[in-house]
């Protein structure tokens, strides 16, 4: 730095002796004049400030402006509601009015009603049959009427048996009709009515077990205000078909209590129908097997029980391990805001009701309780491609030796996939989603609304749908083209106590539809030994499981009438054409039509990789080649269970199969049933069935059946909880010789660079798309509510 000479000054406030000088030299003068300058340069800083400001806000509102609203998001009309549109409370309120007024059906209100009594327990809408709705959408047919499908728990009939009943027309219900056969009593999913008939047999348990639990990990159930218990129950409820046995686990209360589940378990039996006489029939601690309570505390005072003791981390006063409390290194060093969306153009995409139009793309969606998300008429410029696409069922089986693993086989249908609970804006969902309310009535008087359970949005998925530079290999280049990957999503977020998953539906502008589960959540811990998982936290590991999930597809190729082939990739030998002298070896493609059921049943084998087509004989683009879609897995796992040598997997045959086809019937909905989780042993719906009839699959109306899966064993990085980065599965619907060429090409957000006259120039081509000043997208403030329970 480059230093002036200085001199230094010395002022005093008391003038020398004799001083005879001008005023200017006084230190009185300077005093004052130092005053007025910093007058004046408070004056200058805050006029200049004044001036940047106008500046900068000038330019504000020259350059960022509110982005338009884009295309119209209309809500259900009630009075008309589509075809798929879930039931409506006024709906929900007819049908359970006019079911409890059937005299022969012997209906109680659910707020009057016990356990042996016959009650609603579940309502949701009855999708149409295949047939009526296409001649409704395709051949100007009547409008199919509207259904609901409602279960009843008839606890008051000999033997108790669970029915269901389709009842209609809707609005104004006039009959009901069996659904099916009724359903065995013990198959049924536990509900508010069973459930405060099991507490007091846990209470009693606990309550005589109290010093033994707090002794052994510092935590107790009864009458307790601090470092609690809570429980949960495992499934599927006993062994064989009929029982109805349920372990109760203890695990910590609080934020991540799950991954502190202690040794102690208690199994109560409840097959009875009468309810007095349900009991505790075994305990569990610390590894050892008990008859009953007492022999439980008979053995730990007379001490030939082994003792458990509890682990310092479940100790501590302040738990943040399985938290989101933030810890750690700060990421990034300081808090900042991450990138958000914009939609410079306003929304791109039309809602009414619930359906949806993006980018050729439409469709029509609903949330089943049991079953997740449906998605119905889904087609690319005015074609259908698919007639269902949707969400049959999510497993989670779980190894270990103690009886909470031994029991945790999930099949999730039965834990109310479909109620998923409130969407966080800009985290599960961007600020510039479109979020949706819905409905969802199992074990309650009234439908609970579900706030915001459902968001769609555009997306840059950050990668080139397509793109190529062009060199002319002289240092410069042809051309430069590409497009960037904007897509659609439509999502929701299922949790199911510990775990939670992300569902969503992807549609490219290529016409690809991309099918995507990503895994995030807790996960269940147990004091298991390390052959099943590795040592976690406070004494815990995470126990290996298995997680799958099915899907159907119900591809309408230009018609119902579709054939199914894999196009095998096979090796061949063959004399060097330029070269006899010379073997050749090399792949080649082979064709293979699929006729039956059982042909079409696959299990992947990477020995022989192979494309799943489906295609229409009678169609073919213009070089002659049958149009087609075909199924990409990029999530599969192999099931090592065994499904002929143990009964449980008959519950989750599916699981065996990475893709299935099946003719399709309306006798076949679905894979599975929430009724196959607490007897997978004699199922209700044994998908093994679809395919053992082996029917005809050539030129018939067909279904995929696809499973996604992936084995977890976790890890430390697994807490607080399992991050979806990894996790992610997914499989895709492409098109196979369909459309003469990518039908993105007609996209008008494609950029085409090339060289211009002057050297160093270029000449951008963005085919009308404009560019301009920024926006920022209209958004509400942040809300969140987290409260769902009915009634309205």
């Amino acid at each position: 730095m480059e230093m002036s000479d200085a001199k230094t000054y010395t002022y005093s406030a008391v003038p020398e002796k004799n001083a005879d000088k001008p005023a200017w030299k006084t230190v009185t003068f300077w005093q004052a004049i130092s005053v007025v300058l910093f007058f004046a340069c408070i004056a200058l800083a805050v006029a200049l400030g004044a001036f940047v400001a106008s500046v900068n806000g000038g330019e504000r509102s020259q350059h960022v402006t509110p982005c338009p609203a884009g295309l119209p998001v209309e809500p259900v009309n009630e009075d008309d509601p589509g075809l798929y549109d879930d039931l409506s409370l006024a709906e929900h309120t007819a049908v359970r009015v006019y079911m409890e007024s059937q005299e022969t059906l012997a209906l109680k209100p659910w707020d009057e009603a016990g356990f042996s009594d016959n009650f609603i327990n579940a309502i949701e809408l009855l999708v149409p049959e295949k047939s009526k709705a296409l001649a409704f959408l395709d051949g100007g047919g009547d409008k199919p009427e509207r259904q609901a499908l409602v279960t009843v728990h008839a606890g008051g009939k000999t033997p108790p048996v669970v029915e269901e009943y389709v009842v209609g027309p809707l609005p104004n219900p006039a009959r009901h009709t069996p659904y099916r056969s009724p359903i065995p009593w013990t198959s049924r999913a536990i509900d508010a009515k069973e459930y405060p008939l099991i507490f007091p047999l846990i209470d009693d348990a606990a309550s005589a077990l109290h010093n033994i639990l707090k002794e052994s990990y510092g935590y107790t159930y009864h009458n307790c205000t601090k470092r609690c218990l809570v429980t949960f129950d495992t499934v599927p409820k006993g062994y064989k078909s009929g029982e109805r046995r349920s372990w109760i686990l203890f695990h910590r209360k609080g934020p991540g209590g799950v991954t502190y589940v202690t040794d102690f378990m208690l199994q109560i039996t409840h097959e009875s129908v009468d309810p007095s006489e349900w009991h505790v029939s075994r305990v569990y601690y610390n590894k050892q097997y008990f008859d009953s309570v007492e022999q439980l505390l008979t053995g730990y005072a007379d001490g030939s029980v082994e003792k458990d003791t509890p682990d310092a981390d479940a100790m501590a006063d302040e738990i943040l391990y399985p938290t989101f409390v933030r810890r750690g290194k700060p990421q990034p060093a300081s808090p900042s805001r991450g990138p958000t969306l914009t939609e410079p153009g306003g929304r791109r995409y039309a809602v009414r009701g619930r359906h949806v139009e993006y980018m050729g793309w439409s469709f029509d969606w609903r949330l089943s309780t049991a079953q997740s998300m449906q998605l119905y008429d889904v087609r690319m410029n005015g074609e259908r491609i698919a007639y269902e696409l949707s969400t049959q069922d999510a497993t989670s089986f779980y190894s270990g030796s103690n009886p909470e693993m031994l029991n945790n086989l999930f099949v999730d249908s039965y834990w109310d996939v479909g109620r998923s609970y409130e969407l966080t804006q800009g985290i599960d969902c961007p600020e510039t989603a479109t979020f949706f309310n819905t409905l969802q009535q199992r074990s309650t008087k009234e439908p609970s609304l579900m706030k915001n359970a459902v968001c769609v949005f555009e997306l840059n998925a950050g990668i080139p749908l397509r793109r190529h530079f062009d060199s002319d290999f002289a240092g410069g280049f042809n051309f430069y083209g590409g497009m960037a990957d904007h897509v659609l999503v439509l999502r929701h977020i299922n949790t199911v106590y510990n775990y939670d998953y992300v569902y969503d539906y992807i549609f490219h502008q290529n016409g690809v539809i991309e099918v995507r589960v990503g895994l995030t959540g807790y996960i269940i811990t147990s004091q298991d030994t390390t052959r099943y998982g590795y040592p976690l936290y406070a004494g815990e590991i995470g126990n290996v499981h298995q997680h799958s999930f099915n899907y159907k597809v119900d591809l309408d190729i230009l018609g119902t009438q579709n054939r199914f082939e894999t196009v095998d990739i096979v090796l061949e030998n063959i004399t060097n054409p330029e070269r006899p002298d010379l073997q050749h070896i090399q792949t080649r493609i082979q064709r293979n039509l699929k006729r039956t059921e059982r042909e079409a049943a696959l299990q992947y084998d990477f020995n022989r990789p192979k494309y799943y087509n489906f295609y229409n004989e009678e169609e073919t683009n213009r070089f002659g080649v049958n149009r087609g879609y075909r199924v990409q897995l990029n999530g599969i796992a192999k099931t090592l269970l065994p499904r002929q040598d143990w009964a449980p997997m008959r519950g989750v045959a599916w699981q065996d199969y990475q893709l299935a086809v099946t003719r399709r019937k309306e006798s076949e909905p679905a894979s599975s049933s929430i009724y196959n989780q607490n007897d997978l042993y004699e199922p209700l719906v044994d998908f093994q069935t679809f395919i053992d009839d082996d029917e005809n699959i050539v030129d018939e109306d067909l279904v995929a059946w696809v499973t996604l899966s992936t084995h977890h064993i976790p890890h430390s990085e697994d807490f607080p909880t399992t991050a979806t980065a990894g996790t992610q599965m997914q499989f895709f619907l492409r098109p196979f010789n369909y459309y003469d060429e990518d039908p993105s090409v007609g996209s008008s957000n494609a950029v085409l660079i090339t060289p211009g006259e002057k050297s160093g120039s270029v000449r951008v081509e963005r085919f009308g798309t404009p560019t301009g000043p920024a926006c920022v997208s209209e958004q509400s403030p942040f809300r969140y509510n987290g409260t769902w329970r009915g009634p309205l």
